[in-house]
């Protein structure tokens, strides 16, 4: 009985029978249910009609000295429900003169009957006979009302009216809820017995079907599902074939995995195995992770189109024993370079290729290439202003005091730049490679902002300049000290270099929800926007900066490299003519 509640709730055949049948009946009694309310209206207005006709004929010709009232009261009747039919005579002055329903010394209470206050009246003057339906002021009823003229020649007759109760809400239950609720009833009860009937089919198929599944997983053979249901049927049929499937691939893997061991799986290269056909054999677990989405199958041939140079090299060792080919794509969000190496197996004419990952080998290749051609570039200037110098005093103008102290000049300021080049480059690799040992302790920033700016002291007075130092007292920091005290003295002298004299530098900090922002601001010339996302490059200068200003274009990077060792991160927001500000954000622990 439980199983049954159970699968009559959850039912989804069951609930959408249901909504459709009811959706139907509740369309068909509508409709049925209004012809028969408006016909059967139809019928008792006619009633009504051929009743006021009988009693017109029973009432004499109007007479002032008539009592009409009393005959009123006299010719109303009662039908079987005891509805008492209400009879109404008005006069020509459209004042009532008689009403079954009210008593004869309150008459003249009544307001005129008149077609304008009386629908069914104006109707009648028109008309055979006039009819509506309304709640009576007089008796609180609610009443279908038929008027016709006592004289259809002779107005001065007066009218007679009759009504019955006509009680709308119990129309409606008789006409539309009570044929709904039995035809409910039975659409419930043939709907019930029909979706349980398809439900207890279908599950019993389901269930079958998965238990052949559950089989297949195992690797066990299976049999056909005998269902009258087509669909079940072919899907029976192909849970079988993919078992099938399954048992031979997994044969085939097993034979590989014996055939070629643990060797192929623990090395770091890709390795897969094409047939004649240019197919896939066989393939270590690393090929098919190498190229990402980028992915290849067992039993077919490459079809992406980005591994395409696979295929060209299968079709040279065709002609050629080995062949080697470089392939470079995108690997989650990654450029990857590959080195493909294959060969020819003329035994089995089958074709062995070998992958392996150069990018880490071309990333240092770059990184060397462009290191080496930035320290030229960079050399080149310092070294040929040097030897110029050199030769202009060597061939005799080392008398000349003028040119010789402005040519020493020369020479020592482009050595002091050499210097300070291999400096930073020096602390660069340091840092790069691991040389720089991280302590992390609590410092206060405010405190070693004040420390650095005790060292330039002097700079700051030669430059006119005003340093302003606004992170709060309080603000505790835990990061590396040396590191901190360098990225901010970089910043700093960046910003004396392009501050004009007599401006302010300002230092400022802000705590957020997970981390401390120190940011140090001036009102230089500032970046160009094109400028602004190489400025942490090394060697990297502006056409502005190199030619206001000296430097390495070290000083940057620099900072760039200590931040990101100790955990930080460094952003520049720069305007034009406005000035620039850096942003220093450090982990809040």
């Amino acid at each position: 009985m439980f199983n049954f509640l159970t699968s009559l709730k959850l039912s989804r055949v069951f609930i959408l029978s249901i909504l459709f049948l009811t959706f139907i009946v509740f369309i068909v009694v509508t409709i049925f249910s209004s012809f028969i309310y408006n016909n059967s209206r139809i019928q008792l207005v006619e009633a009504l009609y051929i009743q006021a006709q009988s009693i017109n004929k029973l009432l004499p010709e109007y007479d002032e000295n008539i009592n009409f009232d009393q005959y009123t009261d006299n010719l109303a009747v009662q039908d079987t429900k005891f509805n008492e039919l209400r009879v109404t005579v008005i006069d020509k002055n459209w004042d009532v003169i008689g009403d079954s329903l009210v008593d004869g010394q309150e008459l003249y209470l009544l307001e005129k009957h008149s077609p304008e206050t009386r629908l069914e009246i104006q109707d009648a003057l028109n008309n055979v006979y006039g009819s509506t339906s309304r709640r009576s002021e007089s008796t609180g009823l609610d009443l279908i009302y038929v008027a016709i003229k006592r004289d259809p020649n002779d107005i001065n007759q007066g009218l007679v009216r009759v009504a019955l109760p006509f009680d709308i809400w119990e129309s409606f239950f008789n006409f539309f809820i009570y044929p709904f609720l039995v035809l409910f009833l039975l659409i419930i009860a043939s709907s019930s017995f029909l979706s349980l009937n398809v439900e207890y089919n279908l599950r019993r198929d389901l269930d079958s079907l998965l238990k052949s599944t559950r089989k297949a997983i195992k690797g066990q053979n299976i049999s056909n599902l005998k269902s009258g249901d087509e669909q079940l049927s072919t899907l029976s049929d192909a849970v079988k074939q993919i078992a099938q499937r399954l048992n031979v691939e997994v044969e085939q893997a097993i034979e590989q995995r014996t055939e070629f061991g643990t060797v192929l799986d623990s090395m770091n290269q890709g390795v897969v195995i094409f047939n004649k056909n240019h197919k896939v054999r066989f393939s270590n677990d690393i090929a098919l992770e190498m190229f990402g989405k980028h992915q290849f199958f067992l039993k077919e041939k490459i079809e992406v189109k980005k591994l395409q140079p696979i295929n060209k090299l299968l079709k040279k060792l065709k002609k050629i024993s080995s062949e080697e080919v470089e392939l470079s794509i995108n690997v989650n969000n990654e450029e990857k370079h590959f080195l493909i190496s294959g060969s020819k197996m003329d035994s089995t004419n089958e074709y062995i290729v070998v992958i392996s990952d150069i990018s880490s080998l071309r990333k240092l290749e770059d990184l060397r290439k462009n290191l080496i051609s930035d320290i030229s570039h960079e050399i080149k200037t310092p070294v040929s202003v040097i030897r110029a110098g050199s030769e202009t005093l060597h061939s005799g103008s080392i008398k000349d005091p003028k040119v010789t102290s402005k040519f020493t000049k020369s020479i020592l300021d482009n050595s002091e730049r050499l210097s300070e080049m291999i400096d930073d480059l020096l602390e660069l690799e340091k840092i790069e490679f691991g040389g720089l040992v991280i302590k992390k302790e609590k410092i206060i920033p405010h405190k070693e902002i004040n420390k650095i700016l005790s060292t330039i002291e002097a700079l700051l007075v030669e430059n006119k300049l005003v340093v302003e130092n606004n992170i709060n007292e309080e603000l505790i920091l835990r990061t590396d000290k040396e590191s901190f005290r360098s990225i901010f003295s970089n910043l700093l002298n960046n910003a004396i270099k392009y501050s004009p004299k007599g401006s302010k530098i300002i230092f400022n900090a802000a705590k957020e929800k997970k981390s401390i922002v120190i940011s140090i601001k001036d009102n230089g010339y500032g970046i160009e926007k094109n400028s602004i996302k190489r400025v942490f490059e090394r060697f990297y200068r502006s056409s502005k900066a190199r030619a206001h200003t000296k430097g390495t274009g070290l000083g940057l990077a620099l900072v760039k490299q200590l931040s990101s060792r100790i955990g930080a991160n460094v952003k520049v927001e720069s305007q034009i003519n406005v000035g620039s500000e850096f942003f220093v954000s450090f982990q809040d622990k």
